[in-house]
């Protein structure tokens, strides 16, 4: 094949790669455009009405007074921008009064940045102590990702003694995840944590691993303020062993789950999306955990660690 042939059949390949890139591009425009298009049909009437009370509105003191009481600001006139938070606050209020449902509300960006400090700090104060020789303490304060580091982080100590009492008296809940990564540590493999219900789907938690630490005992300590995670993990452990003793009182009885999610300029909206289920079937919501030993006194770890000695 002459020179010129080869050339001019390169250019046009290139002309054909060109072309079907150009056709690629162009349908990919078309289809974000068709999106798009059918996105602002969908939400015209709350886009309309957006643009409508943000821009034309006379009464605008009236605004000032709406988007302080809501957002906690001053929005110095910049209706539009700041009116879908405005929206959440007003929409998540409403369903806190139908519902009685407390979880379910907007964080304004101080508020949330207050929420993840204390959530940090409070976890700080989780601890882990040597009661004897064949018994050690551990107290989780709440459940996230710095409450599930600390244990990972001490494994090997926990793992050195063939007794624990786990400590979740005070402790409100947290996150799921974090709950489900520390009770795996304690159960056999393809142990069912929890069962997760949603309106669009469902998801079951089990332990991924196999059995990091196998205690001859586990005494867990609960009060009337262990709640949320803190029971899913007490039902995960009572459902799936057999050597596991509950000691204190009733816990709170919230098997409601809640996600926050984050949003433009610092603020959230955390709403209740899920019920949540032990290992048996059971969701708790209202009804709380019983303990196989009731006791409220203030020396309950003591109570605990006689009764250890007790059984070994």
């Amino acid at each position: 094949m002459a020179k010129n042939e080869k050339k001019s059949l390169g250019t046009e390949e290139q002309l054909r790669k060109l072309k079907k890139r150009f056709r690629a591009a162009v349908a990919a425009l078309a289809l974000f455009a068709a999106m798009t298009g059918f996105f602002i049909y969908l939400n015209y009437d709350y886009l309309a009405f957006k643009f409508f009370m943000a821009y034309n509105y006379i009464y605008t003191d009236a605004l000032d007074k709406l988007f302080a009481r809501e957002l906690k600001r001053d929005v110095k006139g910049k209706y539009f921008s700041y009116f879908d938070d405005a929206v959440i606050s007003v929409f998540t209020k409403s369903i806190r009064d139908i519902n009685l449902d407390r979880y379910t509300y907007l964080y304004t960006p101080e508020n949330y940045k207050k929420y993840l400090r204390e959530e940090k700090e409070e976890a700080a104060k989780s601890e882990i102590k040597v009661l004897d020789d064949k018994t050690v303490y551990l107290r989780l304060t709440n459940f996230s990702k710095y409450t599930a580091s600390f244990v990972k982080e001490n494994l090997k100590l926990l793992g050195k003694y063939p007794c624990i009492i786990i400590d979740l008296r005070d402790n409100c809940g947290g996150d799921i995840d974090a709950m489900a990564e520390i009770s795996d540590c304690f159960l056999p493999k393809e142990s069912i944590i929890a069962v997760d219900k949603m309106r669009l789907f469902s998801r079951t938690y089990k332990a991924k691993k196999d059995r990091i630490l196998a205690f001859e005992r586990i005494f867990i300590l609960q009060n009337k303020n262990t709640a949320s995670s803190s029971e899913n993990m007490i039902a995960a452990l009572k459902d799936n062993l057999s050597n596991v003793t509950l000691i204190g009182e009733k816990t709170f009885g919230k098997g409601i789950g809640q996600y926050t999610l984050p949003l433009k300029r610092g603020f959230a909206v955390k709403a209740t999306v899920l019920l949540w289920y032990t290992a048996k079937g059971v969701n708790i919501q209202g009804n709380g955990i019983e303990p196989d030993i009731r006791y409220t006194g203030d020396d309950v770890l003591e109570f605990a660690l006689g009764r250890l000695a007790d059984l070994l």
